[in-house]
């Protein structure tokens, strides 16, 4: 191969795919001892891997390489490491290259970092014992290696000479390394060495993410919620790409709780992070000029997108009233193609979420609610930590009396109760705690749609209360007294419930005993 053979600019083919290898010991070689090193870390540990090492250097001296932090990442991996002596082989049968210093200009770095990533398996460490005679596996390069047994572990590449596995099995914290005495060469590097032109190939559709500049929160967002290897298999997908600005415009809308994407914390907000970007994920390649309008399905299961004709092109949309715009498009990747958008996309289920984030607790809504000010002080006087109860994650259900029916309940009690204050002993502070559960259900959010007329719902306080529903519509809701409470508010929504407002204070048959 001449030094400077010309070639086109050349993005890895990143194929994910399940092996199994098996290798075996050469008495040449000292054993290796399994250790929790990285397998970068491990081969820095090896003299007779130095070469090696050099190698992933110098690929990574080209911009958007990182070998290096790749194969120091989780993983895991399976690397067949070449020896020292494989290097200075290979070396030798190429003109002008005395070392590995002399792959200096980015296309020759191209050639080396195809010739390594031809030696990784992503997305498995495969162990010997899991060897097949005759197994095929795909390299992050994209091209097969085939495992032949003869007495022996080789490893058949686009050559004629197999390399023999010299060491096998040895542990790294995010893989296997099996150690080989041959570098391995692909079809491509072949043709090179022929004289022709490598073949242009697009990356991944997280390869092309990774390198667009302006996506830069897409891949943060993808890597957190580890989609990366989903995005990275083969497909086909189609991804529209919410660009970083859209992102920001999704954190303000969430408020000050979430000033990037780290404070996607908790195992139900990586959850919804991850349905987000499925939302963004179509399950087949579509170009351009395939876009029509109507619903597409997602990836996230039953939830579709739908195709809006807007003039001579489209925009997307989703669950909310914001539609899309298309901002690039028939971005090609070799799973799929890329569209770029404005707007990060929204299921229902993360408008849901966007809303609860502007809920109150049942608390703070009626401390909110001037007409609910007595409701908050028989809370703060029964002093029975009711307060930290519906503020707490619930959900609940509360018939919440207004101010006059509080007015109307110090009435009917006489002269000794002219404000919630009088309720001043034990055994009245109990009295009013038993008044005050018998108006909340634990356990459920019922909104009006989920009451029926003759309902018999347990209250908190251990006695049930009845629905009763008019011709009219209207909801009354039936305590131990003779006298129905109205409901005249329905269905108000908080973060860890909902609030019906009655016009009465209900009294279970407890409270009356006790009256």
């Amino acid at each position: 191969m001449k030094k400077m053979l010309r070639l086109r600019n050349f993005l890895l083919l990143l194929t994910i795919t399940m092996v199994t290898w098996s290798c075996s010991d050469d008495d040449d070689v000292e054993p290796m001892i399994a250790n929790e090193l990285t397998i970068v870390e491990t081969a820095q540990a090896e003299d007779a891997l130095s070469s090696l090492v050099a190698a992933l250097t110098t690929a990574d001296n080209s911009e958007g390489t990182d070998l290096v932090g790749t194969l120091s990442s989780d993983g895991p991996f399976t690397v067949f490491a070449p020896t020292n002596d494989a290097f200075d082989a290979l070396l030798n049968q190429l003109d002008d290259f005395d070392s590995l210093a002399d792959f200096d200009t980015d296309e020759e770095r191209a050639i080396l970092t195809s010739i390594l990533t031809y030696h990784v398996v992503s997305g498995v460490a495969a162990n010997s014992s899991d060897l097949t005679n005759g197994m095929t596996v795909t390299t992050v390069q994209g091209e097969d290696l085939t495992i032949n047994i003869d007495g022996d572990v080789f490893i058949d590449d686009a050559t004629e000479v197999d390399a023999q596995v010299v060491i096998a099995d040895v542990e790294a914290s995010n893989g296997i390394v099996h150690v080989i005495d041959k570098v391995l060469l692909p079809q491509a590097i072949i043709d090179a060495l022929n004289g022709e032109e490598m073949p242009e190939e697009n990356g991944t559709l997280v390869d092309i993410v990774v390198a667009t500049e302006p996506l830069s929160l897409l891949e943060a967002a993808v890597i957190k919620a580890d989609l990366v290897a989903t995005l990275s298999s083969e497909g086909p997908f189609t991804v529209f790409a919410p660009t970083d600005d859209a992102f920001v415009a999704l954190l303000d809308v969430l408020g000050d709780d979430y000033n990037s994407l780290d404070d996607f914390d908790t195992d139900e907000e990586i959850a919804l992070l991850t349905n987000i970007l499925l939302y963004h994920v179509i399950a087949a390649e579509v170009k351009s000029t395939d876009l029509a309008a109507g619903e597409v399905a997602t990836a996230f299961e039953n939830n579709s997108v739908e195709v809006i004709s807007s003039g001579d092109s489209f925009v997307i949309g989703d669950a909310s009233d914001t539609d899309a715009n298309i901002t690039g498009v028939d971005i090609m990747a070799s799973n799929g193609v890329a569209h770029t958008i404005d707007k990060v996309l929204l299921p229902q289920a993360a408008i849901d979420f966007v809303v609860s984030l502007q809920l109150k607790t049942i608390v703070d809504t009626a401390v909110a609610t001037d007409d609910l000010s007595l409701l908050v002080d028989a809370l703060v006087q029964a002093d029975e930590g009711l307060v930290e109860t519906l503020n707490g994650d619930g959900p609940f259900t509360v018939f919440a009396p207004t101010n006059d029916a509080f007015v109307a309940l110090l009435d009917a009690l006489g002269e000794d109760y002219t404000s919630l204050a009088d309720f001043d002993t034990e055994a009245e502070k109990s009295l009013l705690v038993t008044i005050l559960t018998y108006h909340v259900v634990a356990g459920t959010a019922a909104f009006s749609t989920d009451l029926s007329n003759g309902q018999s719902i347990e209250s908190f306080q251990g006695e049930n209360v009845g629905i009763n529903i008019k011709e009219d519509g209207s909801v009354h809701v039936e305590d131990a007294t003779e006298e129905n409470a109205t409901v005249v508010i329905a269905d108000v929504e908080a973060s860890n419930g909902v609030v019906h407002v009655i016009n009465k204070v209900l009294l279970p048959q407890a409270a009356l005993d006790a009256l």
